[in-house]
């Protein structure tokens, strides 16, 4: 019998060269003598770092058919062996716990908080973010949100949306699962591969031809299993393939980066044995592990990530630089960074986000407000702070559980108490007499006082609710005749409470304000 396999067998060949020559490497061993093109793309490891008890392997197949083009057995001190095994995937898996929030009306924009949590997960680089997109954390590999938005879904749930893509979350994981797994997200959403002991796999063997020159096996035409929908596939692929958001952990100009579009999603497990980086381009999708099982070894995606560019590099080298086109269903819009809702003033940085239609924001942001702060107190101002002390600044709202990871990392954080409240001097010309300072009233409250004195053109009474504030609404109109010692307004507090304050103007004919106010409570 003749068995033809789906192999590339230049690639196989390369493939195995630089996977070789990486793995020598990465043992602290000298080089294999016999050279190769991609050899000469992979990028220098960390100077001074070896693993004798390590090992690498790497898969390359095409997701528009399902079809292996090179698969390298694990490779132990440079030599390749056929085992091909299943390793713990670690991190590898996050994407499907953010799809699975994806489907459930979350976006790449949605805030999510790093900070310490009751489950006691540390990111990986032993710091937390504070509050950032959903996309920054799935490009980060950032563990806090990861676990936060797995306990927000349900273990369930995620479970079975990567089932769907051939993956189970509770066990180990193979290259070629990984491999075919994220190759769904670059054809669109659709799974290409073969039934395999009832199992849909992509394949290694694309024909069987017999002594007799029958053909008892013929994979040349992929099968083909709709996952998930070209507008969902798209929104993952748009954040793993967004070069800028992982910079915060991998640098510009790093090993993730191949010249032309590719997703890519780096995983590694806590106690740092197994490192993956899978990824895809719509042509190639390529995976690639590296463990070590030294007792203090700590292997990082760093690590696998430079042997992924090289063979990604190779295998993509006449293939052209081809980007993801948006399908029908997703929108652009420009929002507020990190809260992810509609821009406002106060917002300080806006960027355009993606969502699925129907998942779009409609509320303006709520994370970041301006504050009027008496700036030797550094307290909030009052309608009694002189106005030459306030400024006016912009904080984040940080809810309370957040507030001491807030405290710990410096972040800025808006006082909570007002000035001393000190009533200014009372203007003979310009005051209000009834109510009284820090009065309680109700019903239709009578404002006393006076409103006269020299160039005296008009007075107006307005009100605003609390100790300093944002807008003002008139009771009536603008006074054009003085008055001294009697009714300056009415003012119908039917379906108010709370902290007002109650504010006198007086314009004179030169142009010059004077101005009286009075804080009272309506109850």
């Amino acid at each position: 019998m003749i068995v033809i396999s789906t192999l590339d067998y230049e690639l196989q060949k390369q493939a195995s060269c630089v996977t070789e020559v990486y793995a020598s490497r990465l043992a602290g061993l000298p080089e294999p003598k016999e050279d190769c093109d991609a050899a000469r793309l992979l990028p220098s490891l960390p100077p001074g770092v070896t693993f004798p008890d390590s090992s690498a392997s790497a898969v390359i197949l095409d997701p528009k058919t399902g079809q292996v083009l090179a698969m390298v057995g694990e490779t132990i001190q440079g030599v390749e062996t056929p085992l091909v095994s299943a390793h713990s995937p670690g991190s590898s898996l996050d994407a499907f716990v953010y799809l699975t929030g994806f489907t459930r009306g979350l976006s790449p924009a949605s805030l999510t908080w790093d900070i310490p949590s009751d489950e006691s997960i540390q990111n990986f680089d032993g710091e937390y973010h504070g509050a950032m997109r959903l996309r920054i954390a799935l490009a980060n590999d950032y563990q806090a949100p990861a676990a936060k938005l797995k306990t927000q879904m349900g273990i369930e749930n995620v479970t079975k949306i990567a089932s769907s893509f051939g993956l189970d979350v509770n066990t180990d994981a193979t290259m070629l699962e990984l491999a075919g797994a994220y190759g769904v997200f670059g054809v669109q959403g659709v799974y290409f591969g073969q039934y395999v002991n009832d199992e849909f796999t992509p394949a290694t063997v694309l024909r069987v031809e017999g002594a007799d020159r029958g053909i008892p096996l013929d994979w040349s035409l992929p099968q083909a299993q709709t996952v998930v929908t070209p507008a969902m596939a798209y929104l993952m692929t748009h954040v793993l393939s967004d070069e800028p958001a992982r910079w915060d952990t991998w640098g510009r100009q790093n090993a993730l980066e191949i010249g032309k579009p590719a997703g890519v999603k780096p995983g590694q497990t806590f106690d740092g044995k197994d490192a993956w980086v899978v990824g895809y381009t719509p042509h190639l999708s390529v995976a690639v592990w590296t463990g070590a099982r030294g007792e203090n070894d700590l292997v990082t995606p760093r690590f696998p990530a430079v042997l992924w560019n090289a063979l990604m590099q190779t295998a993509s080298a006449n293939q052209p630089a081809d980007d993801w086109s948006a399908p029908q269903g997703v929108t652009p819009m420009t929002v507020c960074d990190p809260s992810g809702m509609l821009p406002t003033r106060e917002c300080p940085n806006l960027v355009t986000e993606i969502f699925l239609n129907g998942s779009e924001p409609t509320q303006a942001d709520m994370l970041f407000r301006e504050f009027a702060i008496n700036r030797e107190t550094g307290l909030l101002a009052t309608v009694f702070t002189p106005p030459e002390l306030i400024d006016n600044r912009v904080f984040m709202l940080i809810p309370e559980e957040a507030r001491a990871w807030a405290l710990s990392a410096g972040v800025p954080i808006p006082p909570t108490t007002y000035d001393a409240i000190q009533a200014p001097p009372v203007d003979p010309f310009a005051n209000i007499t009834s109510p009284q300072l820090f009065a309680d009233v109700s019903g239709s409250v009578l404002i006393m006082g006076t409103a006269a004195g020299d160039d005296f053109m008009y007075y107006r009474v307005q009100v605003g609710k609390g100790l300093n504030p944002q807008e003002w609404i008139q009771l009536g109109s603008d006074h054009f005749t003085p008055v001294e010692g009697g009714l300056l307004a009415e003012w119908d507090t039917t379906g108010l409470s709370g902290l007002y304050a109650v504010q006198l103007i007086v314009v004179r004919n030169d142009q010059a304000v004077d101005t009286a106010v009075i804080q009272v409570t309506v109850k």
